[in-house]
């Protein structure tokens, strides 16, 4: 049990300089929280974060960590289950229909003298109640979001990856922004920090950092 998961891996960060790789896995958060302050209350879940502490990853990079931590949780379903899920982008998982899973993505990172000092990547997964699946997904959690979290050290590796998992990429969406309004294009590209590349009908390309937006809805294809 943890008030949540990214709150005592930044305390053991802090405090007790925990090293790459720590990681915090819990079963019930009393304070679990999605991208954007949004409560997390699906039941029977399992929570894992993993801390990154990158050599050099500049603070304009900050998004390249939640493209690390949703290809971590798209390659660890489908190590689990099989198949091919996608990330899209900034923080949720294209699951499979069958799946029957809740998938929340999230990178919390701290700043450090011209760098990102470390971040904590994690994915919270739920409902899933089979104590042998429980121990699974938390297995390949851990795997994939270590391997993720050490790949921050090579951040184009990481964003060439995620681009080819990425399914927004190429469709027409619209934006949500903080604190209102919205926007509409076609999602081109994701940058090379990480932002997603809003295309618009005039030929304009913005790049959208995920600080600023509150919800990424996918448009119907016409």
């Amino acid at each position: 049990m943890a008030l949540s998961v990214e709150a005592l891996l930044h305390q053991w960060a802090r405090q007790s300089a925990a090293p790459a790789g720590a990681a915090v896995v819990a079963d019930t958060e009393i304070a679990a929280r999605r991208r954007g302050g949004m409560e997390w209350r699906t039941p029977d879940a399992v929570a894992v974060s993993v801390l990154a502490r990158p050599a050099a990853l500049d603070p304009s990079m900050v998004d390249v960590g939640w493209a690390a931590a949703s290809l971590a949780a798209a390659r660890a379903l489908d190590a689990c289950f099989g198949g091919h899920r996608s990330c899209l982008w900034p923080d949720r998982i294209e699951c499979e229909p069958e799946d029957g899973l809740d998938v929340a993505v999230s990178s919390a990172c701290t700043l450090g003298p011209g760098r990102v000092e470390f971040a904590a990547l994690t994915v919270r997964v739920g409902p899933v109640v089979p104590l042998e699946e429980r121990s699974r997904i938390t297995g390949e959690l851990l795997t994939h979001l270590r391997d993720l979290a050490s790949g921050l050290d090579d951040p184009a590796s990481v964003l060439d990856a995620y681009r080819g998992g990425c399914s927004t990429l190429g469709r027409a969406v619209e934006l949500r922004m903080l604190p209102h309004g919205s926007m509409r294009g076609v999602a081109a590209d994701v940058d090379d920090a990480g932002r997603l590349v809003l295309a618009s009908p005039t030929g304009l390309r913005e790049p959208i950092a995920v600080a600023s937006i509150n919800e990424v809805r996918l448009l119907p294809v016409q």
